[in-house]
């Protein structure tokens, strides 16, 4: 075994993909609003949008949502990908700094603060587009834990890269917050609400079972990506991937890490259906009406639709893990 061969590693899930019919067609979408808004440098990086299929992956999340759902969903997407490219370049290139002032003019557009500076950076103003579309959408209490989830993300990405800078490997103990933070799942399954009309109470968002469903979701993603991404992150000597932080901390040999890893993904996918099973008496003890209790239960679909969906796309419909330079598709002016 080498870390070429865990590109097509498959990881079998109990949970099918439940693709959106429209996801082809959300690309496309998600493309001309990449465009529109200067995210792409030329042509070449626009036929390197189609290959990457974040339109794609984001069909995963809301199979039943409708048009307009899935597209904001892809956008969304398609934004958190770029941003996690543009981290990638200024950590590689020794310009942290320069992330870390787009990450606070990112916090200032999530918090409505003005001097944004949204004018100057299209990623800013694309940003800006999506908040927009999104806040209004929300009631007060969604708008206001998704917000917190966005900015739990952007600071998952500074300590992300504090590891980096120090070319340290994160502990076993500390890697599994660490990287489920920076990730966006928290983010997207708040949008996930939106596709769904769901209106999740904070009791039960908030409550044992829909946090471990989330962070199940986060951690089945983010290592299953891990075994998918190792090769590039190797080539790269990236420390944020379980792999090489088994390997640093327990003295084990690839395919020791890799079983490792495929052993610790069983475990969560076991907890997250004892956290699927939990759901339902929280909802009773709760008192939800069957409507509510319904758009929940979709939210929770999508979530290990979404999963699957991930572990099949990583390896059967991106070239994200293939190795190109990061950042080399995007516009210098992001």
């Amino acid at each position: 075994m080498n870390e070429c061969d865990l590109r097509q590693l498959e990881i079998t899930l109990p949970f099918p993909p439940r693709p959106h019919l429209s996801g082809a067609r959300a690309q496309r979408h998600a493309q001309h609003w990449a465009t529109r808004f200067g995210l792409l440098a030329d042509e070449r990086a626009h036929r390197r949008f189609e290959s990457l299929g974040y339109g794609r992956f984001a069909s995963y999340w809301c199979s039943g949502a409708s048009f307009a759902d899935l597209v904001l969903l892809a956008e969304w997407i398609t934004l958190f990908f770029i941003f996690d490219d543009l981290q990638d370049a200024a950590v590689s290139e020794q310009r942290a700094g320069e992330y870390d002032s787009l990450r606070y003019r990112a916090l200032d557009v999530i918090h409505r603060r003005p001097g944004s500076g949204a004018a100057e950076s299209p990623v800013i103003a694309a940003l800006e587009n999506l908040c927009d579309r999104t806040y209004p959408r929300q009631t007060p209490s969604a708008a206001r834990r998704f917000a917190l989830n966005l900015e739990i993300w952007l600071m998952g990405h500074a300590r992300e890269n504090a590891f980096r800078a120090s070319s340290t490997v994160p502990g076993p103990a500390e890697y599994p917050r660490l990287r489920r933070d920076a990730c966006t799942v928290l983010p997207t399954v708040d949008l996930a609400e939106i596709a769904e009309r769901a209106i999740v109470p904070d009791a039960l968002y908030f409550g044992p079972a829909y946090q471990e469903i989330i962070a199940t979701t986060a951690d089945l993603m983010c290592w299953i990506n891990d075994l998918h991404s190792l090769a590039v992150e190797t080539e790269t000597a990236d420390p944020i991937n379980l792999v090489t932080v088994l390997r640093s901390h327990r003295r084990l040999s690839l395919p020791e890490a890799v079983d490792a890893v495929r052993a610790m993904i069983a475990d969560r996918v076991a907890d997250n259906l004892a956290a699927v099973a939990a759901i339902r008496p929280e909802m009773d003890e709760l008192q939800l009406s069957p409507q509510v209790r319904n758009a929940v239960l979709r939210c929770v679909r999508d979530c290990q639709s979404a999963t699957a969906g991930m572990e099949l796309w990583d390896r059967t419909d991106t070239v994200r893990f293939l190795g190109a330079a990061p950042a080399r598709h995007l516009s210098s002016h992001c």
